[in-house]
């Protein structure tokens, strides 16, 4: 399965007479989008009607205002675009059509169009002897182009409520217009010794109970949350698990990374006791990234090992943490000291949650967002840059998408290396000067998406001085990290220190570093002997 971006604009193209715009005006009605026209924005432009246009300056010029008229329509996203009839003659028209989204191609029969098109004297190209031959020799010259749209549907025998229909039964399975009309998506990953689903979608807690049944009435589970993340949506989940015959305890802890700690594991360990949990018993964690770790490592731990459920409510632990397996507690020392490998049973990613998600956490997230796009994906870099308003806005399709395409990237990347010793190295893009910057910060101070998004900074201008990736390509990361709130350099941060911890990264060997690097964007490149001195450098350049 391949997740596509979202679609911008649904593109309603065809001969003339075949309904565009009374079809494209209906499906944008029941889509909730805005409809545009562009022969109505050609004749804008012009001043003058598209009759007076061919006649006083001909079909050229009619051609090069149809194409800036499509390139205008595309740029705003949200659309349905009703088109002229020779708007896919142009190969650049076809090209920034199919890049916003699916192209609909409406057609009639030549006496279908003949009958509608009768005395209608705003079609230039019928102003002829022989409509009838002219409508054949028209059709005939556009046939290759017409067959370049993403579906063809018939208007000769219906009409245009009944066209409407039949093309709005194809955008709901469209892979991108479907984010538009509302989908779940599941993505699965496949592991050697096990595997299991990612589901993405809105209104999921509610169903959970159906998308994790028990095997038995009675089966007993905890579901760990925190004290903010609790009052907003445990009882909804553990109605739902109730509901299916699961006995549910609730168990909170503190909310924040202080609670990723050996004392409140054993204290969690000591409730899920209590609880009666044995090794058939399920845990679930509700909850951002620290809930995952804390959880999943008691879950990992308690009997030797339970089996979890990850319920992610934030973007963070939604497209990165949740999915891989890794759990772990801090010590004085260090982050994610104590920890195991323990993969869920399921991944339950309801977007809908990311509605109370605080800003901050939102940008933090955006950071792991960012990063997926520069390593694996440059049509999402692309939209992030295009659509920053509506990702910050929290825009349903836009999340929708984002979500499930992280996810997907990330499960990728999982089953080829599921314990982290081979190509999962690429996921630490921007996390070595990241975590030295995490770790120097005053009490943790810093998130853990925030410093992920200054070492993509950082290790982006290190491709470049190596001269692996361009200056344009480091300075698009810089301004994509910049646009949404991230750091591209941090202040208050002891040089010294952050030197320290970089010194002791775990993928230094012999003063040599395997870092990974993107020498294009939406791909990435694993360099195995870097100089420490530069990434030093690096890291410099983005402390103030």
């Amino acid at each position: 399965m391949t997740l596509r971006p979202p679609a911008e604009a649904i593109a309603i193209t065809g001969f003339m007479a075949t309904g565009k715009s009374t079809v494209g005006r209906l499906l944008a009605g029941r889509l909730g989008l805005e409809l545009v026209d562009t022969d109505e924005m050609v004749e804008a432009r012009a001043g003058c009607p598209i009759p007076q246009i061919f006649a006083e300056r001909g079909e050229e010029e009619f051609r090069d205002l149809e194409t800036a008229a499509v390139r205008e329509a595309v740029a705003t996203p949200g659309r349905v675009i009703s088109t002229g009839g020779g708007v896919l003659l142009r190969e650049q028209n076809v090209q920034v059509l199919r890049a916003a989204g699916p192209i609909v191609c409406l057609s009639a029969h030549p006496d279908a169009v003949l009958a509608r098109t009768a005395g209608d004297e705003t079609r230039p190209l019928l102003q002829v002897e022989d409509p009838a031959g002219r409508i054949r020799e028209l059709l005939a010259a556009r046939e290759e182009a017409y067959a370049r749209a993403d579906y063809h549907v018939d208007t000769t025998d219906d009409g245009p409520e009944e066209v409407a229909d039949r093309v709005l039964r194809l955008l709901r399975e469209d892979a991108r217009a479907r984010w538009h009309v509302g989908a779940r998506t599941t993505i699965p990953l496949r592991l050697d010794d096990a595997g299991y689903d990612i589901a993405v979608g809105r209104g999921l807690l509610d169903d959970l109970g159906s998308a994790v049944t028990p095997e038995r009435d009675g089966h007993t589970a905890a579901l760990v949350t925190t004290d903010r993340v609790g009052p907003l949506y445990a009882e909804r989940a553990r109605a739902s698990l109730r509901a299916a015959g699961w006995s549910v305890s609730v168990m909170t802890v503190p909310d924040g990374e202080a609670s990723k700690s050996l004392r409140v594991l054993g204290d969690l360990w000591e409730r899920m006791a209590s609880a009666g949990l044995d090794r058939g018993s399920f845990v679930f964690a509700l909850g951002g990234g620290m809930v995952g770790d804390l959880a999943g490592f008691a879950a990992a731990s308690y009997l030797r090992g339970i089996r979890l459920v990850h319920l992610p409510t934030s973007l963070l632990a939604q497209v990165d943490s949740s999915i891989g397996g890794k759990t772990g507690v801090d010590l004085s020392a260090g982050k994610n000291l104590v920890g195991a490998f323990h993969q869920p049973v399921a991944v339950v990613a309801d977007v809908a949650t990311l509605s109370t998600l605080p800003d901050e956490e939102m940008r933090s997230g955006l950071g792991e967002v960012i990063k997926h796009a520069c390593c694996f994906d440059a049509d999402m870099f692309g939209l992030l840059e295009r659509r920053r308003d509506a990702v910050l806005g929290r825009d349903g399709a836009t999340l929708d998408y984002l979500v499930a395409r992280n996810c997907q990237i990330k499960a990728g990347v999982v089953e080829q290396d599921p314990r982290e010793q081979g190509l999962r190295a690429v996921l630490n893009y921007g996390h070595t000067v990241g975590h030295a910057l995490e770790r120097a910060a005053p009490d943790w101070e810093l998130r853990h998406g925030e410093v992920v998004a200054a070492g993509i900074v950082a290790e982006s201008r290190l491709a470049a001085r190596l001269g692996i990736a361009d200056e344009e390509t480091a300075r698009r990361q810089e301004r994509l990290v910049r646009d949404y709130g991230l750091p591209t350099a941090v202040a208050g941060v002891d040089e010294a220190r952050a030197m320290q911890a970089l010194e002791r990264d775990k993928k230094i060997v012999g003063g040599r570093l395997r870092l990974p690097v993107v020498p294009h964007i939406g791909t990435f490149r694993m360099v195995e002997d870097v100089d420490l001195e530069l990434v030093r450098e690096a890291l410099r350049s983005v402390l103030v």
